[in-house]
């Protein structure tokens, strides 16, 4: 089951051109398989069998958590380089 985090768990960067997602106190199981959905108000990061996350991309004040660009990079790059502590993994985009 995917796991919801607050916006104080994660974190959305453009680094370089490359989009980042940087998921704060979570660790992952496994480091294939894994998928983005990007939406307006909500990300997917998808991993495999039931690991995931539901990203919320909006505070309470409708402001937006992903930067200036994130959408744009995404697109460019794909998908988005996802981070939690020292495990590194891609997430392709889905469309």
């Amino acid at each position: 089951m995917a796991e919801h985090l607050r916006p104080d768990r994660f974190d959305l960067a453009v680094v370089d051109g490359t989009p980042v997602v940087t998921l704060i106190g979570v660790r992952l199981d496994s480091t294939a398989s894994w998928r983005l959905l990007n939406r307006a108000t909500l990300v997917v990061v998808d991993g495999p069998e039931d690991e995931g996350f539901l990203l919320p991309r909006h505070l309470g004040d409708g402001t937006d958590v992903a930067p200036s660009g994130w959408d744009d990079a995404v697109d460019a790059h794909g998908g988005a380089e996802v981070t939690a502590g020292p495990e590194r993994v891609r997430a392709a985009l889905v469309r």
